[in-house]
């Protein structure tokens, strides 16, 4: 390894002891794949669509704006996924408290040459998200020619791989 790779691979290192790139939920790798990270590439978290392999919705809450950037799975999370949905409609739930509705409209990202129904980043804005730490929401999103459900929990994110299995006979937890 010369100074330069070993240089790049000190930085990876300490950026992710510092938790500044994060994983898929957390920082690590699948079960079974102990090599492979999951990175949120625009500074949010990453929330599984179904599986991590099917793909992810990145988010980041900035203010009153909540940002979505629909990825790719498994450690493709550096690839974007445009979906065809012209607005997405958001169930939140603020610290467990009473539902809101949030509606995120596309924004398409122009270098990529984007458009509505074909775009891959989408932005919601409401006065209530000022200030709010911890949210969960849930939608539907066209991913993959297929309508997917969208779990998100912010700002731990979501990985349904990484949920436990509830043993035959005994309640989920």
């Amino acid at each position: 390894m010369n100074t330069k790779s070993m240089s790049v691979a000190v930085l990876v290192g300490a950026l992710l002891a510092a938790g500044i790139v994060s994983g898929c939920k957390t920082d690590k790798a699948p079960a079974g794949k102990e090599e492979e990270k999951h990175e949120a590439h625009h500074g949010g978290c990453l929330n599984a669509i179904e599986t991590c392999a099917v793909g992810h919705a990145e988010v980041k809450l900035e203010g009153e704006v909540l940002k979505v950037w629909f990825v790719g799975g498994e450690t493709e999370t550096d690839k974007a996924v445009r979906v065809s949905d012209t607005q997405i409609v958001l169930a939140v739930t603020i610290d467990g408290g009473q539902g809101r509705s949030l509606t995120l409209e596309p924004r398409p990202i122009e270098l990529a040459r984007e458009k509505v129904g074909d775009c891959s980043y989408f932005e919601g804005k409401a006065a209530w998200l000022a200030g709010v730490k911890k949210f969960s929401a849930a939608g539907q999103v066209n991913l993959k020619g297929k309508g997917r459900p969208v779990r998100i929990e912010y700002p731990e994110g979501f990985d349904p791989d990484d949920q436990p299995a509830s043993k035959a006979g005994e309640p989920a937890k």
